[in-house]
This record gives structure tokens, C-alpha cells and sequence, in this order.
């Protein structure tokens, strides 16, 4: 098992276990961004070989459950790209996609705001629309920077009576090395 961040150590998140195959840095970030923001499906064209290789991380997952965004976001870009990649790994996991969450409230872009911000900001901002009751799942999202979404979403989760939740993400900022 991989050692836990400082923060992971003083306040562990909901859910179990965190995996990203990427780091989020050039010229990865430049393709999310591509993905994310322009609907580029040529960025997950040219990512699929690696994502086909990319083995289960949990064996005894019950169900893939996408991270999403609110309607009206996914409607501004014409796109929801956790939603996407949940599809798509499902398919390479040979597990279900569970859509089990829903956005609730339209909330800011995560993008440059603080810790504390992101963490108030997703305050109340999912709903649990389907059962989950004793299910394993793993939450798809496309990047983790803080874990502030999957920390909320997963927690989300776990109150609607998920068993566990694990995270799985294309790509992961990594924190900045220790002075």
C-alpha cells in the first residue's frame, strides 16, 4: 500500500483508495483540458490503447459510477467527460456503469480556487439517485487535484449505504515535492 499524504493521514477522505494512471503535467494537461473543455474525442482516441491496458485496480468492484457535472455544464459543453470515461472503462472492466449520482446544484468551477474553497464550494452539490445499498464501487472522474469532488461524492455515497468507494481517476496532480 502506498503511504498516505499528510492530509490523507490528518483527514482521511471517505473513500477507500486512489489510483490515476497519469500525472496531471505537459503534455497531459493540455489533452484533459482539450477533453474536458472542447469535447475533443480525438484526446481519447489517442489515450484509448492506454486505457485498454489499464487492468481492474479492484477486483471486487461491483459497478463503475461516473463523477458528474451539473446539466447545465455538461449542456455548455455538450460533454461530460467523467461520464464519458466511466463508459469507457466499464466496458474495458467488464463491470456496470451505475449512474448513481446526480449534481444537484450548480456549482463554481473547482478550477483556482484554494482547498477550503473547493470544499465549500461542493458543499450539498450531489444526490444519490439510485440505490447503492452494500455495492463496491469505483467513482470515474477525469482528474483528482485536491480530492474535494471525490471526497464529496464518495461521501455522498457512502451515506446512501455504499460498502466501500475507491477512485479512480486518468490523471492525479501529485503534491509539490518537500522542500
Amino acid at each position: 500500500m502506498p503511504p498516505l499524504c499528510g492530509r490523507c493521514i490528518r483527514q482521511p477522505p471517505p473513500f477507500s483508495a486512489s489510483q490515476a494512471p497519469l500525472q496531471y503535467t505537459f503534455p497531459i494537461d493540455a489533452l484533459i483540458t482539450r477533453y474536458k473543455h472542447r469535447a475533443d474525442l480525438t484526446v481519447e482516441r489517442a489515450l484509448a490503447p492506454l486505457l485498454a491496458e489499464t487492468p481492474l485496480p479492484w477486483a471486487d468492484t461491483d459497478a463503475v459510477c461516473p463523477l458528474p457535472v451539473h446539466w447545465r455544464r455538461r449542456w455548455r459543453r455538450g460533454f461530460d467527460q467523467g461520464d464519458h470515461l466511466a463508459r469507457l472503462m466499464g466496458q474495458y472492466w467488464q463491470r456496470p456503469v451505475l449512474p448513481a449520482l446526480v449534481r444537484q446544484r450548480a456549482t463554481a468551477s473547482q478550477q483556482g480556487l484554494s482547498r477550503r474553497q473547493r470544499q465549500r464550494n461542493l458543499r450539498q452539490a450531489f444526490h444519490c439517485q439510485h440505490p447503492v445499498a452494500g455495492l463496491r464501487l469505483i467513482l470515474v472522474d477525469d482528474v483528482m487535484t485536491t480530492g474535494s469532488s471525490a471526497r464529496a461524492a464518495a461521501q455522498c455515497l457512502l451515506d446512501h449505504g455504499a460498502e466501500d468507494v475507491r477512485v479512480w481517476t486518468l490523471a492525479r496532480t501529485l503534491p509539490p515535492p518537500l522542500a
